[in-house]
This record gives structure tokens, C-alpha cells and sequence, in this order.
């Protein structure tokens, strides 16, 4: 009878801890969070670095002297890539230009490589040299893309699509 009597306080014991574990986790829920930071904000951030490793490796594609030195502009470009769509989702792709022109490198860049290691062609060469030289200016208008209370920019937007058109026309002309 003792035994039992000690088992059914062991387990009332229980019973009252697991509640109050249950109502201290309700108050930290209620509680304002704070010291967050904007997941958006940080997701900017991170695809505007995308978009600087991006632009450092088109420049030190213009000196490549074959196909094989583009594995790191490809990766780069598929980064800058995904980082942008993840963004332009999460921002909305009616406020955002979704800059379809870095997939385009990325699928050129593919196509080339398909016939193995070989060297680069001279047109291909101005190719990388001219898409360089446009996306450091998409590179500039990105820098200025959200305002510090985190909305796009219109006018940077329009910007980066003008570049991003431009850079599209470019590759369907390669």
C-alpha cells in the first residue's frame, strides 16, 4: 500500500512538473522576440555577396585559356543564381527583377564545357569580357537595391532589369 502511495506522488510530481515545463514554454511564446534579425535583410546580404564573387570571377574569367578554367565563374554564377531566385521569392517576383541572364551564364558556360577541356575561342573570350563588363554595372545598381527599412528600390530594380536584358540579348546573340 506504502509503494503505491509513493508511485501515485512520483507521478503527480510528474504530471505538475510536465505542466509546468508546458506553461513556461507558453509565456517564452507570448514574449516579444527580440535581437532577430530581418530574414529578408540577411538573405539581401548574402545574395549581394553572391553577386560581388560573381563579378570577381567574370573578371578573372576574361584571362582564361580554356574551358576547364570556368568551373569557379560556373559555380559562382549558379550561387548568385540561387541566392537572387530565393530572394526574389521571398520578396515577391512583382517587385523584384528575377535577372534570368545568370542562369543563361550558367547554362553557356555548360554547353562549352561539354565537349571537354578545350581552349576557348576568341569569341568567346569577348563574350565573357562584354558580360563582365555589364554586370559590374548590375553589380552597382544590387549594392543599392533595398532600402534600409528593406522594400525594393524601383529605380535600382529598373536598372538591374535594363542590365539583365541587355545581358539575356547578349547571350541569345553568342
Amino acid at each position: 500500500m506504502r509503494r503505491r502511495k509513493s508511485r501515485d506522488i512520483l507521478f503527480l510530481c510528474l504530471i505538475a512538473l510536465l505542466f509546468a515545463i508546458l506553461v513556461y514554454q507558453g509565456y517564452r511564446m507570448m514574449l516579444p522576440q527580440k535581437g532577430h534579425a530581418d530574414a529578408e535583410q540577411m538573405l539581401y546580404e548574402v545574395s549581394l555577396f553572391q553577386m560581388q564573387v560573381l563579378n570577381t570571377s567574370l573578371m578573372d574569367a576574361a584571362h582564361s585559356g580554356n574551358t576547364s578554367d570556368l568551373n569557379a565563374l560556373k559555380l559562382a554564377a549558379y550561387s548568385a543564381a540561387y541566392t537572387h531566385d530565393r530572394l526574389v521569392n521571398s520578396v515577391g517576383g512583382d517587385k523584384l527583377y528575377p535577372f534570368p541572364a545568370i542562369g543563361g551564364l550558367v547554362d553557356v558556360i555548360t554547353s562549352w564545357q561539354i565537349g571537354g577541356n578545350r581552349p576557348l575561342s576568341e569569341s568567346e573570350k569577348e563574350l565573357l569580357g562584354s558580360y563582365s563588363e555589364l554586370f559590374s554595372g548590375a553589380v552597382q545598381s544590387y549594392q543599392q537595391l533595398l532600402s534600409e527599412s528593406g522594400h525594393v528600390i524601383s529605380s535600382q530594380n529598373d536598372e538591374l532589369e535594363k542590365t539583365g536584358k541587355q545581358l539575356a540579348a547578349l547571350m541569345k546573340g553568342k
